[in-house]
């Protein structure tokens, strides 16, 4: 049982039918096509760094929240770990589902919901939880984005670990690009991002042709010591904190990642 929980109360989720940026953004075709770069490779790195730190067995059942459309989950399931994964985004759910049966290995042990990161308690049934390529700190209120840490620690058996990957404030708030530009065979796209009130903003106008199309991308972002705080309130004590997927220690000016590995007491 959890003594502490001081950090978080109870918070309502809003209006489904209100639409918020991650709704609409992560339910675009045009989310994957600019994230393409973070591919099935950058997944391997990632699971290797989870088997080189924590000692499991690998039909360990596995978490994956927010997993978008898949490519840990599966990576995750081609070790032999047990892997349920969840997304708000129906779009990239259908294209996890998709990927794992287009897989060429088979039987795979993986199964994709559709959930909000706000409301899930798998009630200890889980030996690792995974939250990775920052998906995390979208919500403007702390406790909403508390309310996840709290989920994942009510997920997961005593001793299970929880992996967590986000974006190291340190170094985006002294190396943040304001505006930049790339092409993607017909598309062009073109980001705006600035820091403001603790938030990272990021406007992003695609073309394509005559369609133009705008979406936005904001998180909360958090310091090492605040998450230290919120984790430890649920039970979650640090292992190890790293600065990329390929384990190198973190630093808080040079690190671009912040990558937590927790364990529950």
């Amino acid at each position: 049982m959890v003594k502490h929980r001081s950090i978080n109360s109870k918070s309502e989720i809003p209006n489904p039918k209100s639409k918020s940026w991650f709704e609409k953004w992560f339910s675009n075709k045009f989310y994957l096509e600019l994230y393409q770069h973070r591919d099935e490779e950058d997944a391997r790195w990632m699971v290797n760094l989870l088997q080189r730190s924590i000692s499991v067995n690998t039909k360990s059942k596995v978490l994956d929240i927010a997993c978008g459309s898949g490519r840990h989950s599966l990576e995750l399931a081609r070790r032999g770990f047990d892997v349920t994964g969840f997304d708000l985004s129906k779009f990239l759910i259908s294209e996890a589902k998709k990927a794992h049966k287009n897989s060429k290995e088979k039987d795979l042990k993986v199964r994709f919901l559709i959930k909000d990161m706000r409301d899930f308690n798998f009630k200890n049934s889980f030996d690792i939880a995974v939250n990775i390529f920052t998906s995390f700190g979208y919500f403007e209120d702390d406790k909403e984005n508390f309310k996840v840490i709290e989920n994942v620690s009510d997920s997961l058996k005593t001793g299970g670990y929880f992996i967590f990957d986000f974006l190291n404030k340190g170094y985006i708030e002294k190396n943040i690009i304001p505006y930049s530009k790339t092409r993607h065979g017909k598309i062009i796209v073109e980001q705006k991002r600035k820091i403001e009130n603790g938030f990272v903003r990021k406007h992003i106008t695609i073309k394509k042709g005559k369609e133009i199309l705008n979406f936005d991308e904001v998180l909360k972002l958090y310091s090492v010591s605040e998450f230290k705080k919120a984790f430890e309130s649920y039970d979650l004590k640090f292992q190890n904190i790293y600065g990329d997927y390929f384990g190198n220690k973190f630093n808080i000016n040079k690190s671009q990642r912040l990558i937590i590995i927790a364990k529950k007491s």
